[in-house]
């Protein structure tokens, strides 16, 4: 109960932090690069942070129906993980964010029974990214309607690399997992 209590109020804090970065927008010095790329990353990792926490602390992904979650396209999937280079962002998280590999087991215990909580945390995650990818899409809009353009756009690209590589990386897992449980499921009794 506490720990939902700590997660909600951080999402609020992010809440509130991005509306007072946005709302002030206009009144940052933005010529420098640095300063720019900085404000871009901010503004993706605020936006994203709100759907972290409370992903933590509720089961946010039930907002959408389950089949949104069902992978209806396989081959379309595996041409976009492939043309996108989805490959190179997991083994990058493999190298660096997700190196533990006690952290790993958190998600997949390497067991039949371990194959739900993998089903179910990677639409956890998806969901964690899919709506701040939206979220951030009409943020970097904005930003270029008022005349940030470079900021608008790096904040986009930003978000590219950090929501939607993301989506489509969980969303191949999930078509790898639906695989496995049409290979699981019993065969239809034949005489």
């Amino acid at each position: 109960m506490i720990k939902k209590i700590i997660l909600s109020i951080a999402a609020l804090f992010l809440i509130w932090q991005t509306y007072q970065l946005l709302f002030n927008i206009d009144k940052l010095e933005t010529t420098s690069w640095g300063l720019i790329i900085f404000i871009a990353w901010i503004i993706n990792l605020f936006i994203t942070g709100i759907f972290a926490f409370s992903g933590f602390a509720f089961p946010t992904q039930k907002m959408l129906p389950i089949s949104y979650y069902k992978i209806y396209h396989p081959k379309k999937l595996k041409r976009t993980y492939k043309d996108l280079r989805v490959d190179l962002f997991r083994k990058l998280l493999l190298a660096t964010l997700w190196k533990s590999q006690k952290q790993r087991k958190k998600y997949f215990n390497g067991k039949e029974n371990g194959i739900s909580n993998l089903a179910e945390q990677s639409m956890k995650s998806e969901f964690g990214h899919l709506i701040p990818f939206i979220i951030i899409c009409f943020v970097s809009g904005y930003l270029i309607i008022i005349g940030s353009v470079k900021l608008g756009v790096l904040s986009l690209l930003i978000n590219l690399i950090g929501n939607l590589y993301p989506i489509i990386l969980q969303r191949h897992h999930r078509m790898r997992i639906q695989i496995i449980r049409r290979r699981q499921a019993p065969a239809p009794y034949k005489i």
